[in-house]
């Protein structure tokens, strides 16, 4: 009967370790799941932030874009102006160039004569 106590005992000395040794592992696991927790908001916070950012950056740059099409379309009509009063102006050159040579081969043949 004694070794039956003593055996019982021991079995429950035993187990009641091995409670403790499930708790605090329990414990452990628990700590480990709450720092996964914190750093997974975390995580989430700094994605979030990212893709704000992300579109921000996005609508500025499409808002840029869509300025410097329009600088370019507007520095192509300018061009488009200045090629025709260029075509204009050597057209008045060319009427003067003819109109020159006109008056100096009279003159050559007033000095002729």
């Amino acid at each position: 009967m004694k070794a039956t106590v003593i055996r019982h005992g021991e079995t429950l000395r035993r187990t009641k370790e091995e409670i403790n040794e499930l708790n605090r592992m329990i414990q452990r696991l628990t700590a480990e799941v709450e720092n996964a927790k914190c750093q997974n908001t975390k995580l989430e916070a700094a994605v979030t932030q990212a893709e704000q950012q992300g579109e921000a950056a996005l609508t500025d740059a499409r808002c840029k874009l869509a300025e410097l099409e329009a600088a370019l379309q507007k520095a192509k009509q300018d061009m488009a102006c200045l090629v025709k009063e260029y075509q204009e102006v050597m057209n008045s050159k060319l009427g003067l160039d003819i109109e020159i040579a006109t008056y100096r081969r009279l003159l050559e043949g007033e000095e002729h004569r």
